[in-house]
């Protein structure tokens, strides 16, 4: 109970309602939307939650293979490690515009758990305990041989032949309730399921993002729409096989890949801005116009390159945030909405359109090979 009494202690302290940064000389002020999870550990506002993984320099991942008395391995560690890798670390370098080095230190030999594979309970729902002792028990086996000195994070990989355990979840958890490794605490890492075949390197990508505080952009939703009709392709934190997985321009502002001078706040009545797309490094890469304390209409571009070269249709993206919501709540939403293109592959705006959400519009008003030229307008 101390334990828990200090951790509501320092979020109250170190994540106040309103934005501890902002003063009336600081022109993003009222872009920087706060961080409102103040008892999480992932969210989209600012300033980013502390103890969540570092996003720029190097990050090093200890991976460990692990199998079990009912399902043991027939492949190779090294085959289920190409599974992600070197795909997962190129994707990382690329969106953070070479800011972010990750390193993934494998041992490579099959671990053997000490019960069959269902008794794990790491199916879909899986509690946060469940997954803790089950890093925590990979750890204890693989033995002391293992230097944890320069790691980040631990990604636990199991045999993908054990469907009892079937799905990955990225390990995020409060300070003090981690696992232990070479004799300190590790906040953060993943584990993978059977799913991993069918995900391959982006179920990395998904996951590691939570454990550098993004939140899942998919979502409960009606029957009759998809689960990722929030933010369809865009994203791999919506759709992590999507044909625009490229993080959205506002995760690469919080998470430090993006510099202030690279945003513009749109406060006032109308504004005119040249973006650079999404894909590509350097230039203006978004317009935030808010809405109100904890909201905004976004305008970013995405053009088919890089890791987004499969979509059909390049131009201004247009999307709304609210920083209160948090993972599943459709924080981040995609616009237009339209039933048949539910994975938002039509939503680039088409020259000469304009688009109306609330009181901002937003018209796309000319392109070039250095990006798009957009006009954002307050109504009032």
């Amino acid at each position: 109970m101390e334990k828990l009494i200090l951790l509501l202690a320092f979020f109250a302290f170190r994540f106040p309602l309103a934005h501890s940064e902002s003063n009336a000389s600081d022109v993003y002020s009222s872009c920087r939307l706060p961080e409102m999870q103040i008892q999480r550990d992932v969210g989209l506002g600012f300033p980013r939650i502390p103890f969540r993984l570092r996003t720029t320099g190097t990050v090093r991942f200890t991976v460990l293979f692990v199998d079990f008395p009912d399902v043991p391995a027939t492949q190779s560690p090294q085959d289920v490690m190409a599974i992600i890798s070197p795909q997962a670390e190129h994707f990382f370098s690329s969106v953070s515009y070479r800011q972010l080095d990750v390193v993934l230190m494998p041992d490579y030999r099959w671990i053997r758990m000490s019960k069959p594979s269902d008794e794990y309970h790491m199916r879909r729902g899986a509690t946060f305990e469940s997954h803790r002792n089950y890093i925590q028990q990979a750890i204890d086996r693989a033995g002391s041989s293992i230097d944890y000195s320069k790691s980040d994070g631990i990604l636990v990989l199991a045999n993908p032949s054990a469907k009892a355990i079937d799905f990955g979840p990225g390990f995020s958890p409060l300070p003090g309730f981690g696992v232990f490794a070479g004799g300190r605490e590790i906040d953060n890492g993943a584990t993978s399921g059977s799913d991993l075949t069918g995900w391959g390197w982006p179920w990395f990508s998904h996951e590691i993002g939570h454990t550098m505080s993004l939140i899942d952009l998919a979502g409960p939703l009606p029957s009759n729409q998809l689960w990722y009709t929030y933010t369809g392709d865009f994203s791999v934190m919506g759709n992590p096989s999507g044909l625009a997985p490229e993080y959205f321009a506002w995760e690469r502002w919080q998470l430090g890949w993006l510099e202030d001078n690279q945003i513009i706040c749109a406060t006032d009545r109308s504004t005119q801005a040249q973006l650079t797309p999404i894909e590509r490094a350097g230039g203006t890469k978004m317009v935030v116009a808010p809405t109100g304390p904890t909201t905004a209409v976004i305008v970013e571009s995405r053009h088919a390159e890089g890791y987004d070269k499969k979509i059909p249709k390049s131009g201004p993206l247009v999307y709304t945030i609210d920083t209160r919501l948090t993972s599943h709540d459709g924080a981040i939403r995609v616009y237009p909405v339209n039933d048949t293109d539910s994975h938002h592959l039509q939503a680039p705006l088409s020259l000469g359109q304009t688009l109306n959400i609330g009181n901002v519009s937003v018209t796309y008003l000319s392109s070039d090979e250095h990006g798009d030229l957009v006009s954002v307008k307050h109504a009032n």
